[in-house]
C-alpha cells in the first residue's frame, strides 16, 4: 500500500514538473491588445513594442487604422516594462510623412484596450 502511494505521488510530481513553470498557473502572462483610432485627422500605421530583453521593436498591431477604426485583437506573451511606439501619419488616408509617438508602459497581462486620441500636435494614449 505504501509503495503504490509513493509511486502515485512520484508520478503526480513528475506530471506537475512537466507542465512548465508553476507561476503560469497563477499569473497571466499573455496580453491581448485592441487599438482604437479616436483621432479625426491621423492614420495609425502600426503599434510596436520594445522590451529591455530585445534589441529592436517588434510589431504588435500591424494594421492600418483610419480615423474611427478599431484593430483586431492581437495576443502576445508580453508582461513587464516596455516602450510602446505608435507609427502614424497626419492624414486621413495614410499618405504623407510617417511620424512616431513613443511612451513607456508596464504590461501586467490580460486584456488591454488602447484608445489613441489627438492632443495638439501629438497623440495621447489611454488604456482601459
Amino acid at each position: 500500500m505504501k509503495k503504490s502511494f509513493l509511486y502515485l505521488a512520484a508520478t503526480l510530481l513528475c506530471c506537475v514538473g512537466l507542465t512548465g513553470c508553476l507561476s503560469h498557473w497563477f499569473v497571466e502572462t499573455e496580453s491581448r491588445l485592441q487599438v482604437e483610432n479616436a483621432t479625426e485627422d491621423c492614420t495609425l500605421l502600426s503599434v510596436d513594442i520594445f522590451s529591455m530583453e530585445s534589441d529592436n521593436y517588434q510589431r504588435w498591431i500591424a494594421e492600418t487604422l483610419l480615423p474611427g477604426e478599431r484593430s483586431h485583437v492581437v495576443q502576445n506573451d508580453w508582461v513587464g516594462k516596455f516602450t510602446l511606439r505608435v507609427n502614424y501619419t497626419k492624414s486621413t488616408d495614410g499618405s504623407g510623412e510617417t511620424l512616431q509617438f513613443v511612451k513607456k508602459m508596464e504590461v501586467e497581462g490580460g486584456s488591454l484596450f488602447l484608445k489613441v486620441e489627438s492632443e495638439g500636435d501629438s497623440l495621447a494614449l489611454k488604456f482601459r
